[in-house]
């Protein structure tokens, strides 16, 4: 089977993307971070802290999280111009018994000298907040903020759960979502082979028919098939390396 210049261009564009994005994925997957405000923070290891670095919201981000006693944890926040905040995460204090009938540790969280949070945590449950009497508080490592279309940090306020969030060693993500990126390789194959077989199958959507071919116009409109599946492809592929997963 011959194929025209026009399809041989297509089918290398297919697979320059395939090998482009795969070879990006692989390098993107094997740099976690750790998600902070829609960015990516890289981590950094040093003596006695760890330092999260990056952009979020077009800004330049820096947590810094050091352990300067027992029991006690610095979480430094620092985002822009805007926002220089140090937090101090003190856990676990006295137990907390609660409502529920366990006990949790306690702990104590403030902000530039200041207290957030005094009362019980449970670190295995994003939504194990007490206060001191053991009443169950789950809205309290949470932030509600407002938005605005002239600063992206508007109504932001560093709160005792992105402190303790950072204090107790945050999850990691990567770039690249694998699924998405499935879903691109697929399209991938299946452009290539609507690219390479075209007339087989045109005669397999036409079987009943006598030696039937394709007309001139039913190519051409078969040709720009070929480009948008090969855009949409494309799309496919920069989702899955730019989304956090």
């Amino acid at each position: 089977m011959e194929l025209s210049r026009f399809q041989k261009i297509l089918l290398a564009a297919l697979a320059g993307m395939l090998v482009f994005f795969g070879v990006l994925m692989a390098v993107l997957r094997a740099r976690p971070g750790v998600l902070f405000e829609e960015g990516l923070l890289s981590i950094t290891e040093e003596e006695g802290r760890t330092v999260y670095s990056g952009r979020a919201l077009g800004d330049p981000v820096t947590i810094t999280v050091a352990w300067p006693a027992n029991f006690e944890t610095d979480v430094a926040f620092t985002i822009g111009d805007q926002v220089h905040d140090l937090c101090k995460v003190v856990y676990p204090t006295e137990p907390v018994q609660t409502e529920h009938g366990n006990s949790v540790g306690g702990i104590l969280v403030t902000k530039n000298g200041e207290t957030l949070f005094e009362g019980g945590y449970n670190p295995e449950d994003s939504f194990g907040w007490y206060d001191k009497s053991g009443a169950w508080i789950p809205s309290a490592g949470l932030q509600i903020r407002g938005h605005s279309s002239g600063d992206p940090w508007y109504g932001y306020e560093t709160t005792a759960g992105t402190a303790v969030r950072f204090a107790f060693g945050p999850e990691t993500a990567a770039r690249g979502d694998p699924a998405i990126f499935a879903l691109a390789v697929f399209l991938t194959a299946l452009t290539a082979a609507q690219i390479v077989f075209h007339r087989q199958l045109f005669r397999w959507r036409h079987w009943a028919a006598r030696d039937p071919e394709p007309s001139e116009g039913y190519l051409a409109l078969e040709r720009i098939g070929w480009v948008v599946l090969l855009c949409v492809t494309a799309g496919f592929y920069i989702a899955a390396v730019v989304s956090i997963y």
